[in-house]
């Protein structure tokens, strides 16, 4: 009935949990929570539910009265990655949806190379199977295809900040129109703030 419908989460000091995947409830759940005790709502849509004995409006937004720690380092995995390099092969440069990318160990793991951060990059199933396991070619044109490919940029461990803003240019534009207000997005200007 109401599934189309979407509740945004805040942490208590009144921002989102996370950005990508923007950090949404269905509106029965955010009642819920609510009742529970552990969220109040900050808005409501026009919409409402009903009991015999009361009418609720759904909440739109809610936060959580306690604070819901964030890791200052962000978290290794998939989502991280794909947002520090923007969704864009790190050796061709060019961008793709995130099922048409894999990771790709700089050193490869036949050579000792770790799954960190500061080893793996983001390319295209082409420029990943040129590759192979070979090492990285550091002379050359950069992004030139063939074994021994360079990178256009080396990995390294992203902050949360610079995931936080990749996050915000990758959202639905719907979604950050209909939730600039709450996420650090300025609509005027198509910024993160």
């Amino acid at each position: 009935m109401f599934d189309h419908l979407k509740c945004l989460i805040l942490n208590s000091d009144f921002r989102p949990l996370s950005v990508w995947p923007l950090s949404f409830t269905s509106p029965q759940e955010a009642i819920k929570t609510v009742f529970r005790g552990r969220a109040t709502v900050v808005e409501e849509y026009d919409q409402v539910i009903r009991s015999p004995s009361m009418e609720i409006k759904l909440p739109r937004i809610i936060a959580l009265k306690n604070y819901a720690p964030i890791q200052s380092t962000p978290k290794f995995c998939r989502r991280s990655v794909l947002l520090r390099d923007k969704f864009t092969c790190q050796f061709c440069g060019e961008k793709f949806d995130s099922k048409d990318l894999t990771y790709d160990h700089l050193i490869p793991r036949s050579k000792g190379g770790q799954t960190t951060f500061e080893n793996i990059l983001t390319a295209c199933n082409t420029c990943n199977a040129a590759k192979k396991d070979s090492l990285p070619s550091f002379s050359g044109k950069k992004g030139k295809k063939g074994s021994g490919l360079r990178p256009l940029k080396m990995p390294r461990q992203p902050t949360s900040a610079e995931l936080l803003k990749a996050g915000l240019e990758h959202l639905d534009p719907e979604l950050r129109e209909s939730f600039a207000g709450w996420i650090g997005w300025d609509g005027a200007t198509g910024s993160a703030s």
